[in-house]
């Protein structure tokens, strides 16, 4: 098979992950970014001689071998922390589950538990069509009302009922802790159960990673190295001014600097964008959220010893929080937090609040001096998927299948998936596409 000019545009895992298979398969690659660093958000920032990551990122085994390779072949124990095992910790109600990342609902008042317990077993499980019937078909109102509704309205910004049911799924926020670990054992063993109760002992899963220096970034750059090996061109800092097409086909895209010819373009971009710059139909792209990043660096080692913690507190405005010294397992005494909030928030003046609501909740001592601290905003953090959006979306996305004739949508964005394994796998599956990989 002759060798195509293959674009794909956006350097994040999904695009590098695609450029690597499209090249592999012998076609002429090149990748392209408007950023200036290649990884999206799974860079690394140097900061007073730490690497500070854009939130809690692990790299977790996938089920194909060849995707396996390319992402794990340069890591192993000298490089990598690799575990089958993580500990996860979930703040709420005043106090910190420490058995896994779902709020545990046993630290409700008795009168309120017990309600709950028997929504939760009779709950009717039935399809959803927003956020807030997912929550009361799979859990019941009690839980609803008393766990989740104002935690989605500080995460999400909006009511429930605005919210896509796939909202539910962010922030292990499709489980609870509920009942004892016998019963929870027990009541597991049925799928209904299975699917909505965390378990109160951690199980082995698939092999994890994360670098021992450098953050989650290092791996993105062994993974752009091998890129780079298979003849990839990388053009950072490129902005795409036009996308030119006949009848669904995409001949070449202009840039600031030159007109890169295509025969296949692969877009791992809202299509919304790939509309609007073919000038052919505008859709409009998500919303997000206010959101910004704030590191700190501690004297000595955090209390806690999981990698991440959720916060389920709607009056805090901390969200997750990530441990670098029991990611990494170094002498590594930072943390990250990340932080969603209204766009009238003023992020950039919330770091010594941020450092106060750390000592409350117990991840670090009032008397552990803080050595380090640092705001960084993210411009596109994350997106508030409401029903009306992903339906248009949808619609928006089914068109852009059947009019391009050579373009291939991967990457969250293309609506298959969002969350990593499933994206790179999706990702993977079609580049295969007809073609043996090699």
């Amino acid at each position: 098979m002759s060798s195509k000019k293959v674009v794909v545009v956006g350097s994040g895992i999904t695009g590098i992950t695609a450029a690597y298979f499209e090249a592999r398969k012998g076609n002429s690659v090149t990748l392209i970014d408007s950023d200036k660093r290649a990884g999206g958000l799974l860079k690394s920032d140097f900061s007073n001689g730490q690497y500070f990551d854009y939130g809690t990122h692990i790299f977790s085994e996938t089920i194909i071998p060849k995707l396996n390779d390319f992402l794990f072949s340069d890591l192993d124990c000298n490089n990598c922390v690799i575990t089958d095992k993580i500990e996860t910790y979930c703040y709420f109600n005043g106090e910190i589950n420490f058995k896994n990342a779902c709020v545990d609902i046993n630290s409700l008042t008795e009168q309120l538990y017990l309600k709950a317990c028997h929504e939760l077993m009779t709950a009717s499980d039935k399809a959803a069509n927003n956020l807030e019937s997912f929550f009361i078909n799979r859990f019941g109102k009690t839980i609803y009302e008393e766990v989740f509704k104002n935690v989605i309205k500080k995460y999400f910004g909006l009511d429930a009922h605005l919210l896509s049911e796939k909202m539910g799924y962010f922030f292990d926020m499709s489980r609870v802790i509920a009942f004892d670990g016998p019963a929870t054992k027990e009541l597991t063993k049925i799928d209904k159960f299975n699917r909505k109760l965390g378990h109160h002992v951690r199980e082995s899963g698939v092999a994890k990673y994360y670098p021992k220096v450098g953050g989650i970034g290092a791996i993105v750059d062994l993974l752009l190295k091998k890129v780079d090996r298979e003849g990839v061109n990388v053009k950072l800092s490129t902005n795409i001014q036009k996308v030119k097409e006949e009848k669904g086909k995409i001949i070449s895209l202009l840039t600031e600097d030159e007109k890169i010819k295509v025969d296949r373009l692969v877009w791992t971009l809202p299509s919304s964008f790939l509309t609007y710059l073919s000038g052919n139909k505008k859709g409009f792209p998500p919303k997000f959220r206010n959101t910004g990043l704030y590191d700190f660096t501690y004297e000595h080692p955090l209390n806690l010893k999981s990698v991440f913690l959720n916060v389920y507190d709607s009056n805090l405005y901390t969200g997750r929080v990530t441990l670098y010294q029991n990611l990494s397992k170094t002498n590594n005494y930072s943390c990250t937090v990340e932080v969603l909030t209204d766009h009238n928030v003023n992020l950039s003046r919330l770091i010594d609040t941020i450092q106060k609501e750390l000592i409350e909740i117990g991840v670090v001592d009032q008397n552990n001096q803080c050595v380090f601290k640092q705001f960084r905003p993210i411009k596109s953090g994350f997106p508030v998927l409401t029903t009306e959006f992903l339906e248009s979306q949808s619609e928006l996305s089914k068109y852009c299948e059947n009019y391009f004739k050579n373009v291939l949508f991967v990457g969250r964005n293309s609506g298959q998936a969002f969350f990593m394994n499933d994206v790179l796998t999706d990702t993977f599956e079609k580049v295969k596409g007809e073609s043996n990989v090699k």
